[in-house]
């Protein structure tokens, strides 16, 4: 258990605690570690003595953490931070939007928004691909990566052949593609 040593936190979780210890049953009330008797006289506080209560450092107030559900909630944290890097990673190298809209589901206006504030500006008009023998080496790379997640695929394409956008790349993908 961590203990909670800040009054003003410590106040707030009393607040928390009585309003929905009053829901509880009985059954909850003992689990949490409440006594009837005590969780009586709880709701009869008024909000200055629970002031008093929570500034007061005999009772000790802690917090305790589900280690699966932490867990959980850190991996989703790490993977919608992943996510975000990607989508930031593909808008500073030229993806299209309708690219954005396919692998990211964001809208057109949005994405267009977001390569304005990072300096990512793209020229209108059609993309100018590389030579042909340069075609073909993308495109033997793009089958070489393995990865069926597509965002990962363009990434690492893109990690090839930096010095192109990830709409020329994909440009060229979908041209090998569509010829096979």
């Amino acid at each position: 258990m961590l203990p909670l040593l800040d009054a003003q936190v410590r106040l707030l979780l009393l607040n928390h605690v009585a309003v929905r210890l009053a829901e509880a049953t009985p059954t909850d009330l003992h689990a949490a570690g409440i006594e009837n008797e005590q969780f009586a006289r709880l709701r009869q506080l008024s909000a200055l003595d629970l002031n008093r209560l929570a500034a007061m450092r005999d009772l000790t107030i802690g917090v305790t953490f589900d280690a699966v559900g932490l867990n959980a909630g850190l991996r989703a944290v790490a993977l919608v931070n992943e996510a975000k890097a990607l989508e930031a990673y593909f808008i500073r190298n030229g993806a299209s939007w309708k690219m954005m809209s396919a692998l990211f589901k964001i809208r057109r206006k949005v994405t267009l928004k977001r390569r304005r504030d990072c300096g990512a500006w793209r020229p209108s008009g059609r993309l100018h691909l590389p030579a042909y023998p340069v075609r073909e080496r993308i495109f033997r790379a793009w089958l070489a990566i393995e990865d069926p997640n597509p965002r990962v695929r363009y990434y690492r394409l893109h990690q090839a052949f930096p010095q192109l956008s990830i709409a020329v790349l994909e440009a060229v993908a979908h041209e090998f593609e569509a010829d096979q």
